[in-house]
């Protein structure tokens, strides 16, 4: 399934909200994240995506930096844009690390990704935007809008690796399809 691993993301937004649980309110929150990665993550969302939306460069574009990699940066149709991905994947763990004035790591269990948007970028990197929703504490609701428009550490831990170790494994997400 799809990881990441101390990835810096720019957290975009945070819209904390109630949600009606019987006759009673619950914080809930959603964090719209944006980071930048490898067009590599493609292949844990869909086989053949990576190679739907990248070619290998011309002479005189930017060649693939990565020895022994397949060559795909270039993008193929560059005024496609960012691409929505409609699905959801709950049960993520997501873990904000300390600075930015945050003395310990900030780490939310039971989240649910969503809204996933790609834009395929020339060199072969992948701009990658989503929405982790998640019943966050008040302190963590404060915290996280202290953080809105900063760069912030970020790991995601998908739900087959959690207590599993400090480091994500990327896992197929197509091997169980």
């Amino acid at each position: 399934m799809f990881e990441l691993n101390d990835a810096t993301a720019k957290v975009a937004n945070f819209n904390p909200r109630a949600e009606r649980h019987g006759d009673e309110n619950k914080l809930a929150g959603d964090l719209k994240l944006v980071v930048c990665v490898a067009n590599g993550v493609l292949d844990y969302f869909q086989k053949g995506l990576r190679q739907s939306l990248y070619r290998k460069a011309a002479q005189g574009e930017q060649q693939d930096l990565i020895e022994g990699g397949d060559g795909l940066t270039a993008v193929k149709f560059p005024k496609l844009g960012a691409i929505p991905w409609d699905e959801e994947y709950p049960g993520y763990e997501l873990v904000i690390g300390g600075g930015l004035g945050l003395t310990e790591p900030l780490v939310i269990s039971d989240v649910t990704l969503k809204k996933i948007s790609f834009e395929p970028l020339e060199g072969g990197s992948l701009q990658m935007t989503f929405s982790a929703v998640f019943h966050p504490t008040k302190s963590e609701a404060g915290a996280l809008c202290e953080l809105i428009k900063n760069d912030v550490q970020l790991t995601l831990v998908s739900p087959l690796n959690q207590g599993k170790g400090d480091k994500p494994v990327q896992e197929d997400l197509t091997a169980a399809a």
